[in-house]
């Protein structure tokens, strides 16, 4: 279990997943998944700088902290609408629109946040997913979710919740680029 930041820094990746934590392998395997795909998120940026998160190359383009803000914005969706299994609320959809949309809102997304806040944010919003997920049974994992994805005829959660992760490292090999390109911009090797 990762609950503050201080931990998900310490801890190290474990190169295995354990089993037996829920009554269905599948959902182990998914959650094993889950955290290590955050923890190497999380030990990707921990040594990011205020400069570094909020650094554009042209405008219009990503920022690190607005990328690792959709990230966290993206899992709260996909834990409410899809393991919960409700709407977000008008202030929920108020407070991760920006984040969940970017594009216009890119300006909204430039905060000054340091990387202990966004690691915090990151590692708490992780922590609800997996929470939430140990509490499904295997017809809740497999069952068919109607209208995400009509010329399919919808999709599984099991695939919903790989689709989210798939954008979450998608979105970490961004973050590599930028920071490649800020050491380039600014004279130091440190990307």
């Amino acid at each position: 279990m990762i609950s503050k930041t201080s931990a998900a820094m310490s801890v190290k990746r474990q190169f295995h997943i354990t089993f037996g934590h829920t009554k269905d392998h599948s959902i182990d395997y998914l959650t094993g998944i889950l955290l290590d795909s955050r923890l190497t998120t999380v030990q990707s940026i921990e040594k990011l700088t205020v400069s570094q998160l909020d650094w554009q190359y042209a405008p219009g383009w990503n920022t690190i902290g607005a990328l690792l803000s959709h990230m966290e914005a993206i899992e709260h969706f996909f834990r409410i609408e899809f393991v919960l299994g409700r709407k977000l609320t008008t202030e929920e959809n108020g407070h991760w629109t920006p984040a969940l949309d970017m594009g216009e809102h890119l300006p909204k997304l430039i905060t000054g946040k340091s990387v202990d806040q966004y690691m915090h944010e990151l590692t708490a919003s992780r922590q609800m997913l997996v929470d939430a997920v140990r509490h499904l049974s295997f017809e809740e994992f497999t069952r068919k979710i109607e209208g995400y994805y009509d010329e399919q005829t919808g999709c599984n959660l099991a695939w919903a919740l790989y689709h989210m992760m798939e954008d979450e490292i998608y979105h970490r090999g961004q973050i590599s680029m930028i920071r490649k390109l800020y050491a380039a911009h600014h004279g130091s090797g440190e990307g």
